[in-house]
């Protein structure tokens, strides 16, 4: 789609200043030349890019008869607007890409790049370049290069702008050979070729030579006397002394030179004339070797030329990309969708001019369901700053830039984008404000069409306001029949009236503040505005008789309708209020309930983190009641007695008293019973002894609860591991009379039982208990070895005799892994030969090392 502008439509909507902008974030010359270049507009009155001229670059000027048309000229392409809706595409692709590397502060390395084509230039026809310049080309190389490399380690972040970079041809070669006779300085490097090197040697050894012969000189008194100073200085590039005039013949040499007031001569001694003449062969020698190897390079810089030439292209795009990015942020704007239906859709409109923090967006949209656009409302209301905003977008899609509004904007693409601003005077011409404006119209009205974007400031002003209001909207529908997009700022009521009678147009107002009468800068789509004409005088100063006069001259019809606007913006800017308030409370609502509901959360976290820390509290007194228990245990099985067995059930009750506080205060109730079950007083119960197992009927207690809580009780046959609290006594009945340590006929007072198992003859105490596994699958085989440990562990024995057998090993590996991991047992060993071998493991309970 091709796309054309007027200089003039340029000028008027300011785009120079947002091109100023843009040239102020590109970091090489090559871009900035390349923008300031895209300024110098060589077609006037008009541009066209990507078409030929024709008669749209004719303009009308004359009110009568008398037209300008513009020479035919061949027009140049600008780099900075786009001709295409796929180069358009590409550009914004760049402009993103660029963005998000900045974004993500990924700073591409744009240094130093001077402008280096008049160098390329000259060394293309053969010139020698001077080390200045052979120092800017490297330092281009470097930018290059490390460019290129920069964008290729980013291709999947930023895939165009990574072709741009993969068409630079990189010049490694030249940039090394450059450093071999550069230094960073700039100079030229003592070993850039051994001929040079040998030369300054040999002019640095004359002149120190030359410099302590003249040192000896000043120090010979013959000679000293005669000098106006005592030092040696250079005159025509030769060593001299600064020799009194008068005493001329007394220092024999060659004069060069004379000091201003004629006092001093300078003459170089007899004495230092060869060496002198040594030392300028030297110097004449580094002259031609520096001239050889500058000669040498500006070949290899010739020979490369093109390839730079084109580098220097790609620079100047990646460049620009960067600080169309750069600008995107500064102006915190976004990349819009394009299409080519003529549809603006622009939500939070800002002009790209003005400070983001200070500026009033607005939305604005034109071209999706109305064609024109009239705005109207109070003077220096924004109106024609909204207007410019929408014809800038236009021209910012076309150079790749992101466009000044929030997310979802859309900015369709548009052959020619006129506009007619300001006072185009011109007394040369002999034009007056209406006629200028009229030759303006009368281009514009004939040269629009369906692709055209048209502003028009104040149309139909400097004549006759009827006239002109009648003139502006046939203008108006002559535009909106070639099916152009047009937006025009106006104060003529017929106009704001046309949106009632065709659907092509619609209105627009400024907003003022009812109370001050001071515009707001908001702009709202679908109703006309208020001029206030005397509202605005008045903040201006006018006199109020003045204004008071102005009012009474106005038509009744006039004072009305003006009456009627006023009360209509005054109501919707009530509405407006309300529906901010509104907005404000409903968010402070969300924002309360987000609240509440983040302290809901914390609170049951704060809940839960409390039972956790509850319960494991309850688990470590409980386990530790159970180690209290066992030790009470085991001291008694070492040396029972009644008194013991008294001070051990004393010690019993304490703990069980010290364990019911604690889940009180910590608000757990004990384990009950199951119904129809009668406690069982653990104190008092042994062993051997009959209880009820909850839905199983009678069994025979076989262990006391382990520290897990669970007993061993046998049940028909069957041997079964319980949770303590579903066993209950099985009937009330009397102590059973203890046959291995009391008389038949004294009552146990404490029902504290040693039992030992089988002991071995060397065993010094607790004995040794024996657990036969073979047979069993590992799962059970672990369950009946828990059970038999705890048992062993609460009768305070000293060895665990585990019988496993031999088989493939696994249960052997199972039942020592859990001996290892159990917290009763302090050290593992296989049985000996007569006791079993390895298909026997002894542990040895805790205590009993």
């Amino acid at each position: 789609m091709p796309f054309r502008v007027a200089q003039e439509t340029l000028e008027a909507l300011e785009w120079p200043a947002v091109v100023a902008l843009l040239q102020s974030e590109c970091r090489t010359a090559q871009a900035s030349v390349r923008l300031a270049d895209a300024l110098r507009i060589d077609v006037e009155p008009s541009t066209l890019i990507g078409a030929e001229a024709g008669s749209d670059a004719a303009m009308v000027t004359g009110a009568s008869a008398p037209t300008r048309a513009a020479t035919p000229i061949e027009p140049r392409v600008p780099s900075l607007f786009e001709s295409t809706l796929a180069g358009v595409e590409r550009r914004l692709a760049e402009t993103s890409q660029a963005r998000a590397l900045l974004d993500d502060e990924q700073i591409p390395p744009l240094g130093h790049a001077a402008d280096i084509v008049p160098a390329l230039r000259r060394a293309r026809i053969g010139g020698v370049l001077d080390l200045a310049q052979l120092s800017e080309i490297r330092a281009v190389l470097r930018t290059i290069h490390g460019l290129a490399r920069f964008l290729a380690g980013r291709s999947d972040a930023a895939p165009d702008l990574a072709d741009i970079a993969e068409t630079i041809e990189e010049q490694v070669d030249l940039e090394e050979e450059i450093d071999l006779c550069l230094d960073s300085a700039g100079e030229l490097r003592d070993d850039a070729s051994p001929a040079l090197a040998e030369a300054r040697r040999q002019s640095i050894r004359l002149g120190g030579e030359l410099q302590k012969r003249l040192g000896r000189y000043l120090q010979n008194p013959d000679i000293a006397n005669h000098l106006s100073d005592s030092y040696y200085t250079v005159r025509n590039d030769r060593y001299v002394l600064p020799v009194k005039a008068d005493s001329k013949g007394r220092v024999r040499g060659i004069v060069h030179d004379a000091s201003r007031s004629g006092t001093t001569l300078f003459v170089e001694p007899e004495g230092t004339v060869d060496l002198n003449n040594r030392r300028k062969q030297a110097e004449l020698a580094i002259l031609r070797e520096t001239q050889r190897i500058l000669r040498r390079l500006s070949s290899l810089v010739a020979q490369a030329s093109a390839a730079l030439q084109h580098a220097l292209e790609s620079l100047a795009l990646i460049d620009l990309a960067f600080a169309r990015g750069r600008l995107s942020q500064r102006m915190d704007a976004t990349a819009p969708q394009v299409g080519s239906d003529g549809t603006f859709v622009l939500p939070a409109l800002r002009h790209p001019l003005i400070d983001p923090d200070q500026c009033v967006s607005n939305d604005v949209r034109l071209g999706d369901d109305f064609a024109v656009l009239v705005l109207s409302g109070p003077n220096a209301g924004g109106k024609t700053v909204t207007m410019k905003a929408v014809a800038l977008c236009a021209l910012f899609v076309r150079a790749g830039l992101h466009v000044p509004c929030a997310s979802g904007a859309r900015v369709d693409l548009v052959e020619h984008v006129v506009a007619d601003i300001g006072d185009g005077q011109d007394i040369g011409e002999s034009l007056s404000t209406f006629s200028a404006h009229m030759a303006n119209l009368s281009h514009i009205v004939t040269s629009a069409r369906r692709h055209s974007l048209v502003v028009l400031d104040e149309i139909g002003v400097g004549t006759d306001p009827g006239e002109g209001a009648a003139l502006a909207q046939s203008i108006l529908e002559r535009l909106a029949g070639s099916g152009a997009r047009v937006i025009a700022t106006t104060h003529y009521n017929l106009l704001k009236e046309m949106a009632d009678v065709d659907p092509r147009f619609e209105n627009a107002s400024v907003a003022f503040d009812p109370e001050t009468l001071a515009p707001t800068y908001r702009i709202q789509l679908g109703s006309p505005g208020v001029s206030s004409a005397s509202a605005v005088a008045a903040r201006m100063g006018m006199p109020s008789d003045v204004l008071e006069r102005a009012d009474g001259l106005l038509r009744r019809e006039d004072r009305q309708l003006d009456r009627m606007l006023s009360e209509l913006a005054s109501s919707r800017a009530q509405l407006e209020t309300e529906r901010q308030r509104a907005a404000e409370v409903r968010a402070e609502s969300e924002a309360t309930r987000s609240e509440y509901r983040t302290r809901l959360v914390r609170l049951q976290e704060q809940r839960d983190k409390l039972y956790r820390s509850m319960r494991e509290d309850l688990d470590t007194a409980f386990k530790q009641a159970h180690a209290d228990v066992a030790s009470v245990i085991r001291e008694l099985q070492r040396g029972p007695s009644s008194q013991q067995a008294a001070a051990a059930r004393e010690r019993l009750q304490t703990l069980e008293s010290r364990a019911e506080e604690s889940a009180s205060r910590a608000g757990v109730e004990r384990n009950a019973a199951p119904v129809g079950l009668i406690p069982v007083d653990w104190r008092r119960i042994e062993p051997g002894d009959a209880v009820r197992v909850d839905g199983a009927g009678e069994a025979v207690l076989l262990s006391m609860p382990d520290h897990r809580g669970r007993v061993s009780v046998r049940a028909g046959g069957a041997k079964l591991l319980l949770p303590a609290e579903r066993i209950g006594q099985a009937s009330a009945k009397q102590p059973r009379p203890d046959t291995r340590r009391h008389s038949t006929t004294r009552p146990k007072e404490a029902r504290v039982t040693v039992q030992r198992a089988f002991t071995a003859p060397d065993a010094l105490g607790g004995g040794r208990k024996r657990c036969d596994l073979r047979g069993r699958h590992v799962e059970e085989a672990l369950d009946e070895l828990d059970s038999v440990l705890d048992r062993a562990a609460a009768d305070g024995c000293d060895e665990l005799f585990v019988v496993h057998g031999l088989g493939t090993g696994a249960l052997r590996k199972a039942v020592r892994g859990f001996l290892h991991e159990s917290r009763w047992v302090s050290k593992l060993r296989p049985g000996d030969d007569d006791e079993g071998g390895e298909g026997v493991t002894i542990a040895l309970l805790d205590g009993h090392p």
